[in-house]
């Protein structure tokens, strides 16, 4: 049985897209982990289901392990340029996904996706951790461009706190006025290109660590350029969260379904 699907990416964040509207196609994790493996199969950070609820448009993310997965910012924005494609969505509207309603907008090459509110930031020792979707760490690094991101990385998503549940974790620097971020992802457990949800955390990360001022941040990631913008409300929460950047349809195909 050959499936068609569709490779997207938001900023080198890459995804496998599949219409399944009919709800045919349920895969099991291992079949999804070997369609996202890089070198036995389409090879991608994540794979997305498009389904629908009535006339809601479903979101379904799992990572690259196979297992489902918290939201993601990036491949949310792939879906809806895939969505778009496919005449399900349109220039504005919203679709659901795991963590509930996502509006959006399309302008030129650009898509932005509202983000979930940041109801709290708890600080661990110099770093800060919180919930855009998913769960990001987020430290201020120099060099942030020559760490050694797995070994460091996996110091923190492997210890006695996050072991169970695992966490993104982030790595900052400002440079000449830009956040620059570098994101180890759970469930890719590697380094991605971008993250989504990472670099929505960033931003909140460095207005309420002091360290910007403005409420429309651009983050520099591996594979480009997003931008956050939020709303600071006095108890120290955010909302109004939209992450906005660039997406490619890179191409379309058909693949066997792996035992």
């Amino acid at each position: 049985m050959l499936i068609p699907f569709s490779k997207y990416h938001g900023t080198g964040n890459d995804f496998i897209m599949i219409d399944n509207r009919e709800l045919k196609l349920e895969l099991s994790q291992n079949q999804i982990a070997q369609l996202c493996n890089r070198r036995f199969g389409i090879g991608a950070d994540g794979l997305i289901l498009l389904q629908m609820e009535e006339r809601t448009v479903r979101m379904v993310y799992f990572n690259s392990d196979g297992a489902p997965s918290s939201m993601c910012g990036n491949g949310g924005r792939c879906f809806v340029d895939f969505a778009q494609n496919l005449n399900v969505l349109r220039d504005e509207g919203e679709f659901l996904a795991v963590d509930g309603m996502h509006p959006f907008k399309m302008t030129d090459s650009l898509v932005s996706l509202k983000m979930g509110n940041v109801s709290s930031i708890e600080a661990i020792g110099d770093a800060v951790y919180m919930d855009t979707g998913s769960p990001h760490y987020v430290t201020m690094v120099d060099e942030v461009l020559d760490i050694d991101i797995i070994s460091d990385a996996r110091k923190v998503r492997y210890n006695e706190r996050f072991s169970a549940k695992g966490t993104n974790v982030n790595f900052v620097e400002m440079m000449d006025g830009v956040t620059h971020i570098r994101t180890y992802e759970r469930g890719v457990e590697d380094e991605t290109l971008s993250c989504g949800t990472g670099a929505t955390a960033a931003a909140i990360a460095m207005h309420h660590l002091g360290n910007v001022s403005e409420t429309d941040i651009p983050v520099k990631v591996l594979g480009g350029k997003v931008s956050v913008s939020f709303k600071p409300e006095a108890d120290g929460s955010y909302t109004d969260i939209w992450l906005t950047g660039p997406t490619a349809h890179v191409f379309d195909g058909k693949i066997a379904l792996p035992e």
